[in-house]
């Protein structure tokens, strides 16, 4: 499960650079939030760290997110910094993803984990912000949206993966299968709650909807190995 876990921990990092890299360039983030953004990036290569405990390419990807962290100020500041660094950490990062992609068995477990980088780089991401204070709302209501279809899509990969099974493996895996989705619906509602009830996003609801997600997929991702 541990090793599951670590799987789906790449493309979650790997959505969550791309979405902090293309705010950084071209959000309209005042001085502090953008500080406290820098301030997140050690989070990201200590998670990468963890995921090289599989494969030692990881190592590169966390080399650069901390070399771009030493150069960046964490108090208010306006400075970029030396963005081609961030830009080297995404590009090493979609380089382990795609070869993550293109070592699975089928190309339906391909795209599962181009789902997953969508999914739970969208989720991470947005606790990412909220703990950054981020003002920019729209990524409130963004993101969860995002959410919604990339769990969709999630869905059709899974049923065209059980589709393909045999009685007996598809037998095997039923309830792994249920309590997946039962997480992802689970952790989709606990994500979306701000959107019904019409207040503002709380941490605990990101931190709650966050692990339900990483569980579904942790879960479904046994099953693209039969």
């Amino acid at each position: 499960m541990v090793q599951q876990l670590l799987t789906v921990f790449a493309p979650m990092l790997l959505g969550a650079q791309l979405i902090l890299t293309l705010i950084l360039v071209k959000g309209d983030i005042c001085p502090g939030q953008r500080g406290r953004i820098h301030k997140l990036l050690p989070s990201i290569g200590v998670l990468w760290l963890a995921v090289a405990s599989l494969k030692i390419e990881a190592f590169m990807v966390v080399f650069a997110i901390f070399y771009f962290y030493s150069q960046v100020q964490t108090g208010k500041t306006r400075d970029k910094g030396p963005m081609w660094i961030m830009y080297l950490a995404d590009g090493l990062a979609l380089s382990y993803v795609t070869i993550l992609m293109g070592e699975q068995n089928s190309i339906v477990a391909g795209v599962n984990v181009f789902v997953q980088t969508i999914l739970l780089g969208a989720i991470f991401s947005h606790l990412l912000l909220k703990i950054a204070r981020s003002r920019l709302q729209a990524f409130h209501r963004l993101l969860p949206s995002v959410g919604v279809i990339s769990g969709i899509l999630m869905s059709l990969c899974v049923l065209f993966k059980v589709y393909g099974l045999t009685p007996e493996l598809a037998e095997q895996a039923l309830q792994g299968i249920v309590l997946s989705f039962v997480l992802l619906i689970v952790g989709i509602i606990v994500w979306c709650w701000h959107l019904f009830t019409h207040k503002e996003v709380a941490k605990g609801q990101l931190v709650l909807a966050l692990l339900t997600l990483l569980a579904s997929t942790a879960l479904s991702q046994s099953l693209f190995a039969l």
